[in-house]
């Protein structure tokens, strides 16, 4: 079986050349056919994408580009999709947005998905997807949302390299381990949610800066700085606990008056 589905991914990556919408159909004939051979039974809306349709612009699940010209997006959560993910998201050479989230996809995330290079938005959360995460490429995400799923490992095989234009990130409930040292450069980071994993050492220095910092149940020890809580301090929602600190939060954390956080569930508000 494995064969087989190797076979067909070749097939389908053979069959598709050029660069426009038309090309763009085949790739997504290739994903329908993909995902059907996969999931024999309880099938999401894809089966609705039919090859005698001149516009896949219409089809369900499916963004295209203003004009109709490309196809940019691809919404297939909660769609029943179980197995192995698709390897060659890449030929749609436009796509930026794709969610594949709620559903049982496995294995590993594909080489294939590394040569999206313009991908914006990444979910695909809510799987049991694992494997250590290698994500070098997509360096113009600006949402990644990997979270309930068994990625382990460390992240420094994809932070601080693909996090230059990332807003958001979610990794939670996952088995990563090791530091969180790797976050430093990423200067438009707002919301980073690594709570639920196996994370020790000392705490990421650069949080307070962010708008929503989360480490909830993780092995960090040591102590929180207190240089982590300057003027510019923007802090808001900040979960630290159910980890292993030797010393409480310093005072210098008042300095942040929008911030409401939660140290071995207890909460505090200096608003």
């Amino acid at each position: 079986m494995v064969i087989h589905y190797k076979l067909f991914e070749f097939a389908a990556f053979a069959a598709v050349s050029g660069n426009s919408l038309d090309t763009d159909k085949e790739v997504l004939l290739n994903l329908k056919s993909f995902l059907e051979e996969q999931n024999r039974v309880n099938r999401g809306r894809y089966t609705e994408w039919n090859e005698r349709s001149s516009n896949p612009c219409e089809w369900y699940g499916i963004l295209c580009s203003n004009g109709e010209a490309r196809i940019i997006g691809i919404d297939l959560s909660d769609s029943n999709i179980s197995g192995e993910m698709f390897n060659n998201f890449s030929a749609l050479t436009h796509l930026q947005h794709l969610d594949l989230s709620t559903n049982t996809l496995n294995g590993v995330i594909l080489d294939d998905l590394k040569r999206c290079h313009n991908l914006v938005y990444l979910n695909l959360s809510h799987n049991i997807l694992g494997g250590e995460l290698m994500l070098t490429g997509l360096t113009d995400l600006e949402k990644l949302d990997l979270s309930t799923n068994r990625f382990h490992g460390e992240v420094k095989f994809s932070f601080p390299a693909i996090c230059h234009k990332l807003v958001v990130a979610n990794l939670s409930m996952n088995n990563f381990w090791g530091s969180i040292d790797y976050f430093d450069g990423c200067w438009n980071l707002q919301y980073l949610d690594l709570s639920s994993n196996n994370f020790s050492g000392n705490i990421w220095t650069g949080f307070a800066t962010l708008i929503e910092f989360s480490v909830a149940e993780n092995c960090f020890t040591g102590s929180v700085p207190a240089s982590c809580f300057m003027e510019n301090c923007t802090v808001q929602i900040l979960d630290l606990s159910e980890n292993k600190f030797l010393s409480e939060v310093p005072g210098e954390i008042s300095i942040c008056k929008n911030l409401c956080w939660i140290l071995e569930n207890r909460i505090r508000n200096f608003s």
